[in-house]
Parts: structure tokens; C-alpha cells; sequence
């Protein structure tokens, strides 16, 4: 499903456009509690079945490692402090996208969660909903456990975190653009994969996207991909803009058909 919604919605053939292999592994390790992309194939482990369940069992966490990929072979987005949440971002803006495309779910009809069903029944959730990783359309309302702690993804720039851990907090900031997208997505209506997705889309696959990105960087290429696909003014583009704005990333005004 994950290389089909590539293929279908976005006529990419696999995560380097010239139709390269997939390789994954599973049952990765022992008890292991996680799935990353190591560079050339994605690697899932089984949960140790005390906190983490397999972590095949969620299709958008699937399809967040295959972006990585995909990130790589376009944008090669260094994976450390908002460049590094932009890669992060891009991988749950997408795998979201893929659970949607999978259960042909508009965008109001969407949890903007990601991965729904990895944690046991020992972990904590919110008032909102039970324990998953990222909750897209409200970071930091994840999960609130005794153990794991609440979940610190900010929502807009004012609460942005300069941790060193984390990579520069690749995981935790990735709430901001991640919001970002919920919101250009919420705002437009319809499937999320074609015109807020068809916006990102473009941004990734953009040249003059800089794999030292900062999240004004890409907010900036969101618009002007907003204004190349629609128009300058356009629904779509006011979407992408106010979405920024709304996050505290500051994106500067081109002139009509300016760059």
C-alpha cells in the first residue's frame, strides 16, 4: 500500500523515482522497542509486549520509514536540530497520508495520529484519545503516562524546545510543521493527499530545498509550490500561508509570481 500511494497519487516509481527495490526487515532484534531507516531498507522491531507492541502493526508507521527514503534521495535533510524535525515531520506528514489513502478517509474523517495501537494497554493516554507516538493535529497531547512522562511535542514556535537530546529534538519539534500540515490540510477539506499533499509533495522534491533547512526555509518553498500548482491568492495558498502563521513560523511574501 505504502509504494502503491507513491505510485498512484504521486507517480513515483518507489522511494528513488527509478523503481529501486525495497528491502525491510522484521522481527528485528530481541524485545526491540523501535523501527528506523537505516540508509537503505527500513528495519522494524517486535515491542518488548510490556510498553511496545510489533511495530508493524501500524501501517502510517510503515510508511513514516519508507519516507525517510524517500527524504533521502531527495532532500537528504540532515538529521539534527529543525532540519532534522523537518525530516521527522515529513515522514509523519506522509505515513498519515498513507493511512488515510488506505482506509480512503478524507480529511475530517482522519485521527492525525500516529501509530494507533503500538503501545500496550499499560501506557497512559490523554483526555483526547488512548497512547500513540505524535498526535499531528494537537502535538503534545500524544500521551501522559507515569513512566514515559507527558509528551513534549510543541505546537508553535514560542514553545520550541533547544535540546541537545534528541538529535536537536528532531522528534520533539517535528510537532510544529506536523501541526503545520494538519492545519493547510484541515482548511482545504477533501483528501488530504491532493492538494495540501500535492503542496508538500513538491516542497520535498523541490532543488532548492537545502538539506540544512530551517522550518522558515520550507514554510517559504510550501508557498511558492502553493502559488506554481494554484495560484498566487488562491485558497490553497492563503491555506498554506495562514497555517504557518498560526504555528509562529514566519513566512515572507513573495510578490505576484515572485520567488
Amino acid at each position: 500500500m505504502d509504494t502503491c500511494f507513491y505510485l498512484q497519487v504521486y507517480r513515483r516509481n518507489s522511494i528513488d523515482n527509478e523503481g529501486l527495490p525495497l528491502q525491510a526487515v522484521v522481527h528485528y532484534g530481541t524485545h526491540y522497542d523501535n523501527a528506523f531507516w537505516d540508509g537503505s531498507r527500513m528495519i522494524f522491531g517486535d515491542g518488548d509486549n510490556d510498553l511496545f507492541n510489533r511495530f508493524t502493526i501500524a501501517i502510517d508507521v510503515i510508511g513514516h520509514e519508507l519516507t525517510h527514503g524517500v527524504t533521502e534521495y531527495e532532500a537528504n535533510l540532515v538529521y539534527s536540530g529543525q532540519s532534522g524535525a523537518l525530516n521527522e515531520s515529513i515522514s509523519d506528514v506522509f505515513g498519515s497520508m498513507i493511512k488515510q489513502y488506505s482506509l480512503n478517509q478524507r480529511v475530517d474523517q482522519a485521527d492525525w495520529l500516529i501509530g494507533a495501537g503500538l503501545f500496550t494497554a499499560k501506557v497512559h493516554g490523554t483526555e483526547r484519545h488512548g497512547p500513540v507516538l505524535r498526535d499531528m493535529a494537537n502535538p503534545g497531547q500524544a500521551y501522559n503516562d507515569p513512566l514515559l512522562g507527558k509528551d513534549p511535542q510543541p505546537y508553535h514556535m514560542d514553545h520550541y524546545d533547544p535540546t541537545l537530546e534528541d538529535n536537536g529534538g528532531v522528534h520533539i519539534n517535528s510537532g510544529i510543521p506536523n501541526r503545520a500540515f494538519y492545519l493547510t490540510a484541515s482548511t482545504l477539506g477533501g483528501y488530504s493527499w491532493e492538494r495540501a499533499g500535492h503542496i508538500w509533495y513538491e516542497t520535498v522534491c523541490d532543488p532548492r530545498l537545502r538539506p540544512t533547512a530551517q522550518f522558515s526555509d520550507f514554510a517559504k518553498l510550501t508557498l511558492e509550490n502553493a502559488e506554481k500548482l494554484y495560484r498566487h491568492g488562491s485558497p490553497e495558498w492563503t491555506a498554506v500561508l495562514e497555517a504557518w502563521d498560526r504555528v509562529g513560523v514566519p513566512v515572507p511574501v513573495p510578490a505576484i509570481g515572485g520567488r
